[in-house]
């Protein structure tokens, strides 16, 4: 398998491809779950995040990835929704407070396949009390390209797979709840699920060595590879 972090960008960049994409097959792997046993380095514990995506170190031994798609897809000011070169208009969002859906038609100049096809981009139910004067909040992803793609890029089931988004203006954050679990041994962490298919048949997990100095935390792949992330909570 590639680095984790190879996965989250092909999940990014594919959020300006999406049309058709719930139509693609979930992979779903029927590999036997391994259990973290060590002790866990409570030093790597929380949020580190390299600017554009990460991962959140919980103390139940799960990995989730939070991954900014601002730079590609973001809500506006005027209550649009912008897709690198696609603009969404507010008429095209239903929005009560609660429940945030956004949909797009597509005509044939936007589709490869020819033709018109009405998309549904985004469905999220607002966690907490609703809240009619702004789309900020945090919210479950419930169905969606946006979640079908993320389910394939990370080869979930999307009847399994939990997202949850933040909205803060302009800014907009998915996070991949509970991913795969983590192991700490003597300077190396591995990564691991049922989901994952690994680069060789006889691995069972992606492993790091690691380097935490402060609040920088530095992974070092197998190949050689290094992603170097900050501490954010």
């Amino acid at each position: 398998m590639k680095r984790i972090t190879a996965l989250i960008l092909a999940a990014a960049v594919a959020g300006t491809a999406l049309v058709g994409c719930s139509d693609k097959k979930d992979k779903e792997s029927s590999r036997e779950v391994r259990v973290s046993t060590t002790e866990i380095d409570t030093a790597i514990l929380g949020e580190w995040s390299n600017g554009a995506s990460g991962y959140i170190f919980s103390e139940d031994r799960t990995v989730s990835l939070p991954i900014d798609f601002t730079s590609s897809a973001h809500f506006n000011s005027d209550g649009s929704f912008s897709m690198e070169s696609t603009k969404v208009g507010k008429e095209e969002i239903k929005f009560d407070g609660t429940q945030l859906t956004v949909s797009h038609h597509y005509d044939a100049s936007e589709v490869d396949e020819g033709g018109e096809q009405d998309i549904l981009l985004l469905d999220m139910k607002r966690r907490g009390e609703a809240d009619s004067s702004s789309y900020d909040g945090e919210y479950d992803l419930l169905d969606g390209s946006y979640r079908d793609m993320l389910a394939y890029n990370l080869a979930i089931s999307t009847e399994k797979i939990s997202v949850t988004a933040a909205v803060d203006g302009e800014k907009l954050k998915f996070t991949v709840n509970d991913y795969c679990s983590f192991e700490t041994n003597d300077g190396t962490l591995e990564l691991f699920s049922e989901n994952m298919n690994y680069v060789k048949h006889t691995d069972d997990s992606v492993k790091y060595t690691y380097k935490i100095d402060g609040d920088t935390l530095t992974l070092t792949y197998e190949d050689g590879a290094q992603e170097v992330l900050k501490k954010v909570k």
